[in-house]
């Protein structure tokens, strides 16, 4: 093989990756920002501290923005700066050093930051969704536990690859110009080995954290089923609902292991890792925006039960409803009249519905 056509499938394996993974990294960018003015637009009456959660996860330009716009803006500001550092890879590649081969061998410093970036919103987002966890679980330490300990080693490994890329991003050059070629091919990856572990195991804790969470809130759910056909099928609902918004980032982090590993000298692993942090965030936001459909299929549930009630109960409150839940213990349920029993699984429906909400749908 010629010097030239090494060169060029050093671009290829390089560039290429890196020039599809903003394109990907844009697309995803776009589909949070619609969610984005979906949440803001439906759920204007949030608490404070969630939309600013999902402001700073959509872009952290300044901290003056953040200042003055405390109350809109906190998931929103990590997002948008990490797929600036995507457009900012790129554009030092192709057009800063375009024609300069020796650039082959070295990391920009925004590489670099991406790391940190997806770590830092991997963070927030299992952090979210670990207290949704806590509080489905009733205060679970255990399960909690076991999904901060995977948050904050996957966010410490980010941290540790971002600062030692920063330092490792430059090598030596050779000085033999024979050589121009093996080096170009060999200078990433003598810059990124030593530290690639630091990666891998961050994307690893990342994808065992996202499981646990994934099958606790399906676990959980699945344990608060009422007996009552209508809020059961609700459930199974919310647990495929679960399942599917915990996929995508589990996939494109298991996708960014495995290029990893096959093709270590080269970006390709890049395409999917730039989605990760798009996935967190669209997962987050999805969650959020699903609580009004949630609401109104929980509600005609609701409706639907009560209506089918015999006349004698027809007119009974929520409140009394829980009171004759509390009146009875669940031993006496078989020895009750058919009415009663049926009142009795009004309640156990509602007060599953209520638990609909801690898992993030409502807040």
């Amino acid at each position: 093989m010629s010097a030239e056509a090494a060169l060029q499938d050093v671009v290829r394996s390089t560039m290429g990756p890196l020039l599809l993974g903003l394109v990907f990294s844009a697309t995803f960018f776009g589909i949070t920002l619609l969610q984005t003015y979906q949440y803001y637009d439906r759920y204007w009456n949030d608490t404070k501290w969630l939309k600013s959660f999902v402001a700073v996860i959509r872009s952290v330009i300044a901290y003056s923005i953040v200042h003055a716009f405390k109350t809109q803006f906190i998931l929103s500001i990590l997002d948008a700066l990490q797929l600036m550092t995507v457009i900012h890879a790129n554009w030092w590649y192709l057009i800063q050093n375009y024609g300069d081969p020796d650039a082959l061998g070295m990391v920009p410093w925004s590489l670099g930051l991406e790391t940190g970036l997806t770590s830092s919103i991997g963070f927030c987002v299992q952090g979210f969704f670990a207290m949704r966890v806590w509080i489905l679980s009733h205060g679970s330490r255990v399960v909690t536990g076991l999904i901060a300990l995977f948050t904050i080693a996957q966010f410490a490994l980010g941290i540790y690859y971002t600062a030692r890329e920063f330092v490792s991003s430059r090598i030596s050059e050779e000085s033999n110009t024979n050589m121009r070629v093996i080096r170009q091919r060999t200078a990433l990856a003598a810059a990124i080995q030593p530290i690639i572990w630091a990666s891998t195991s961050a994307l690893a804790c990342s994808i065992a954290g996202d499981v646990l969470i994934t099958v606790s809130m399906c676990f959980f759910l699945y344990r608060s089923r009422s007996g009552v056909a209508k809020t059961d099928k609700m459930i199974h609902v919310l647990i495929k609902y679960t399942v599917n918004t915990g996929l995508i980032t589990t996939i494109a982090a298991v996708c960014t292991i495995t290029l990893s590993e096959v093709l270590p000298n080269s970006y390709w692993d890049t395409i999917s890792y730039f989605v990760v942090s798009k996935c967190y965030v669209n997962s987050t936001l999805a969650t959020l925006n699903a609580r009004e459909k949630l609401r109104n299929q929980r509600r005609w549930h609701v409706e639907s039960t009560q209506s089918t009630q015999p006349p004698i109960f027809s007119t009974f409150q929520p409140a009394m409803v829980n009171i004759l839940q509390n009146s009875f213990a669940d031993s006496e349920f078989s020895s009750m009249p058919e009415s009663h029993t049926h009142v009795a699984s009004q309640s156990k429906a509602k007060t599953c519905s209520s638990n609909l909400d801690t898992i993030g749908m409502a807040v």
